[in-house]
């Protein structure tokens, strides 16, 4: 199974922001990401940025078929279309992570506790400069 999980932050919210991108194939780290992004930004902001970091990866490896983690309910639910998208911040940044999304064949969305997402949340915060975990996202 092939596995993307995802978290952002930023400090303070708004502020600097970091991401955390971490892509699975059978329960292996395969790829981590971790970096800051430019400028200043909400944290939802780094959360879609994260998402759309690990689709595009997984795109140029050639994934089709993906299960897509996150502990960002507003994230998960604004992509899997329960949520409305009320804020024109987060607007562009949820069309581009469904453009993405329709490029996969098969995708399954689901929101995860944050515990479960510890790998991509410490990714998040030694974007931001923090040796470990301190819930930036």
């Amino acid at each position: 199974m092939k596995i993307i999980q995802f978290d952002g932050g930023a400090v303070p919210n708004p502020g600097t922001r970091g991401i955390g991108v971490i892509l699975l194939e059978d329960n292996h780290v395969l790829k981590e990401i971790s970096r800051k992004l430019d400028g200043i930004g909400t944290n939802n902001e780094a959360e879609y940025s994260a998402l759309i970091e690990g689709l595009k990866q997984a795109l140029a490896l050639g994934w089709t078929d993906i299960l897509v983690q996150g502990d960002s309910k507003l994230v998960v639910n604004q992509v899997a279309g329960s949520w409305k998208v009320n804020k024109d911040n987060l607007k562009p940044l949820n069309e581009e992570a469904k453009t993405l999304l329709s490029k996969f064949q098969s995708v399954k969305v689901e929101w995860i506790p944050r515990e479960k997402n510890a790998r991509a949340d410490a990714a998040a915060s030694r974007a931001l400069g923090f040796d470990e975990d301190l819930g930036v996202g």
